[in-house]
């Protein structure tokens, strides 16, 4: 086969979903030994990746040229429930990404699993500039967004850190972010970031929000990308950022929620515990990702509830934690460094 006749269209849009195919397009290419190419709504992503030919625009066309063609974020596949083969042939289970890993969703798009050695992210950012170069070891890096409820930590709760952070320790603090939209299946989900008091810095962009995949600008990619690497830690819900974060060296304090955090939480030197903290609340069901919700709702486990609500319909998210108990986590994670 020559060099460019391999194909790997990448569907999704956010910044975390396609990271998570950089583990595949890897082994792909290094399985080939030759770059491949991907198309995709997020380019930035894959500028200057080391396993990458050509970059091509996401389009739902058929392409041709290429001896192979996938698509990695395929949510249907084929499979046999006991059923007689003209019953099942044709007819897909459908893979609710809630309820499935996103790197291995992208390696199965392949026909390929990934282990935990080749699970981790691809991303080689432009040179660092003056915007990114103000932030130093001193610094604790928050995104703040406010998405869907379960995964909203309380702007209230953000503030509280903050005097918590600014009163008791030497750390500054920079807030990043980007207001955006992206489309979910009950509607355009609106993706705000707050503003703080009491912040050192505030990177976060708030004008002109569009949908993610109008937002793909390298520049800002690459300046997050420093930003991170170049700081003590993130604190962050589960986010894009911390799937970026994953492919630097800087500590990470996830906030949690009603998610298993080992469903997303990136790999370094083949393990999730490298530098990665998660930090819950006092509800441990992580009913987002308890399918026995999916068969309480449907009545299948071929399906997801409405992950924005609390399965147990409590008054309040008891998955997330309090402001002290991120803290003291932050305490902990300086004084083992």
């Amino acid at each position: 086969m020559n060099k460019g006749k391999v194909l790997i269209k990448v569907s999704c849009t956010a910044m975390g979903d396609t990271l998570c195919s950089t583990p595949t397009i890897r082994k792909v290419s290094n399985s080939y030994g030759f770059k491949v190419d991907v198309m995709t709504r997020r380019p930035d992503i894959f500028k200057n990746n080391l396993y990458v030919n050509n970059i091509l625009e996401f389009t739902e066309d058929d392409v041709e040229g290429y001896d192979e063609v996938f698509e990695t974020f395929n949510q249907y596949i084929k499979i046999n429930r006991n059923e007689s083969s003209s019953e099942f042939y044709d007819k897909p289970m459908e893979i609710k990404f809630g309820n499935f890993e996103a790197r291995q969703l992208h390696a199965m798009g392949i026909g390929i699993t990934l282990f935990p050695e080749e699970m981790h992210y691809d991303y080689f950012p432009d040179k660092q500039t003056e915007y990114s170069k103000k932030i130093t070891k001193d610094f604790l890096v928050f995104h703040i967004t406010e998405s869907w409820p379960t995964k909203t930590w309380d702007t209230k709760k953000w503030q509280c850190l903050v005097d918590l952070v600014k009163q008791h320790t030497n750390f500054k603090i920079v807030m990043v972010g980007k207001e955006h939209k992206e489309a979910g299946y009950h509607g355009d989900i609106i993706k705000l970031a707050p503003k703080l008091k009491n912040v050192d810095l505030d990177f976060c962009i708030r004008e002109n929000i569009g949908y993610q995949e109008e937002n793909k600008n390298q520049s800002q990619l690459s300046n997050l990308f420093h930003i991170l690497n170049n700081a003590f830690a993130l604190i962050s819900v589960d986010s894009g950022p911390i799937h970026l974060a994953g492919t630097t060296d800087v500590n990470i304090i996830q906030i949690g929620a009603s998610t298993r955090y080992e469903k997303t939480a990136p790999y370094r030197k083949g393990t999730q515990n490298y530098k990665f903290h998660h930090v819950g609340g006092e509800c441990k069901i992580f009913c987002a990702t308890d399918i026995k919700y999916s068969v309480k709702e449907w009545g299948t486990i071929n399906s997801q509830p409405y992950l924005p609500e609390c399965q147990e319909q409590y008054d309040d998210f008891y998955c997330h934690p309090t402001p002290e108990q991120v803290f003291f986590k932050i305490l902990e994670v300086a004084e083992n460094e």
